[in-house]
C-alpha cells in the first residue's frame, strides 16, 4: 500500500513534484473505494518521509508534500510553472535556463506542375496502438465535452509500456476518473486516470499471484 501511495502521489503532483498535504483528498485520489482512513494514510506518508522519499514543509499555514529528487525521476520542462509554493528551506535558483537558439526554417519551394506537392503521410502505428487509441478516444469523448486531451496518445504509450490492460485497467479508470463531479468541478484529467489504471493493474496482478499461490 505504501508503494502504491508513492506511485499515486507522483500522478497528482505538479511539474515540480509538489502537492498540498490533504489526507482526505489524497485518499480519494489514490485509494478510491479502499477502507483506508486519514490516520492510516498519514502514517504511510510519515513512513515515506522517514525513508527520505517524501518531504513535508509548510507555507502560510498549509502543509505541502514534495517528492524527493523529483528531477531525477521526471523530466522538468524549461517552461514548467509551479502550481504550489516551493520549500522555503531550499535554495532558490539564481539563473533560469538559457533558451536554445531557434533555427530559421528552411525555405519551401512552391509546387510546380512538373513536381506536384504530395501531402505528408501520418506515420503508421501498430494494430495494438490503433485499437487503444480508438477505444480510449471513444471513452474520453463519452465523458469529456471537449474530447480527448492533447496528451492522450502519450498517456496511451505509457499505459502500454507499463503493462496495463485496456479493458481491465484503463477503461474502468476512465469511467471512474472522468465521470461528472457532483460539486460541478471539472474532471481531474488523465493524471487521475493514470493513477486509477495503475491501482487496477496492481490489484489485478495481486489477484493473479494469489491464484497461482493457492
Amino acid at each position: 500500500m505504501t508503494r502504491l501511495l508513492f506511485l499515486g502521489l507522483q500522478n497528482f503532483a505538479d511539474s515540480f513534484g509538489v502537492q498540498p498535504l490533504r489526507p482526505r483528498t489524497i485518499r480519494l485520489q489514490v485509494f478510491p473505494g479502499d477502507a483506508i482512513d486519514d490516520d492510516a494514510l498519514r502514517a504511510m506518508i510519515e513512513e515515506l518521509v522517514a525513508r527520505k522519499l517524501l518531504s513535508i514543509y509548510e507555507v502560510e499555514g498549509q502543509e505541502y508534500l514534495a517528492v524527493v529528487d523529483w528531477h531525477r525521476l521526471h523530466r522538468v520542462g524549461k517552461r514548467a510553472r509551479r502550481r504550489w509554493p516551493a520549500d522555503p528551506a531550499l535554495p532558490m535558483p539564481i539563473h533560469g535556463p538559457i533558451p536554445e537558439p531557434v533555427a530559421e526554417p528552411a525555405p519551401v519551394a512552391a509546387p510546380t506542375e512538373a513536381c506536384p506537392e504530395t501531402p505528408a503521410q501520418a506515420p503508421d502505428v501498430s494494430p495494438l496502438v490503433a485499437k487503444w487509441r480508438k477505444s480510449v478516444g471513444r471513452a474520453l469523448r463519452h465523458f469529456l465535452p471537449g474530447g480527448p486531451p492533447f496528451d492522450t496518445e502519450a498517456w496511451i504509450d505509457r499505459w502500454i509500456a507499463d503493462g496495463c490492460d485496456l479493458r481491465c485497467d484503463v477503461l474502468p479508470a476512465i469511467s471512474l476518473a472522468c465521470r461528472p463531479q457532483g460539486d460541478g468541478e471539472p474532471p481531474p484529467g488523465l493524471a487521475a486516470v493514470g493513477a486509477y489504471a495503475e491501482a487496477n493493474r496492481l490489484r489485478r496482478l495481486a489477484v493473479a499471484h494469489a491464484s497461482l499461490a493457492a
